[in-house]
């Protein structure tokens, strides 16, 4: 991707049951049937991803945390996007993001 896409990303909490195919049914960019990781934990396309924060020190929280990125340019592959969404889950999975919010 170039300098010019636009990028926007979202972390959101979810039930401790939510699949990233419930998360994409309601995200901009992201299809329930885009592909997805053999481990569940990601869904991506060329125009945007969802996945899985591992929240190792969430406290008492039983919500997930998903990440979730969009971008709007025609010269992003899906490759960019799994390769984008993976750096974004793992740099989420700070005390910050993870803490016991309410």
């Amino acid at each position: 991707m170039d300098g010019h896409a636009v990028l926007s990303t979202t972390l959101e909490w979810w039930g401790q049951d939510t699949t990233p195919q419930r998360v994409a049914e309601d995200a901009i960019a992201i299809d329930p049937f885009d592909t997805m990781t053999k481990d569940h934990r990601y869904i991506y396309s060329s125009m945007g991803a969802v996945g899985i924060v591992d929240c190792p020190n969430q406290g008492a929280r039983n919500d997930k945390l998903f990440a979730l990125v969009r971008v709007t340019h025609d010269d992003a592959t899906a490759s960019d996007m799994r390769k984008l969404i993976t750096a974004y889950t793992e740099s989420a999975a700070s005390p910050a993001e993870c803490a016991d919010k309410p």
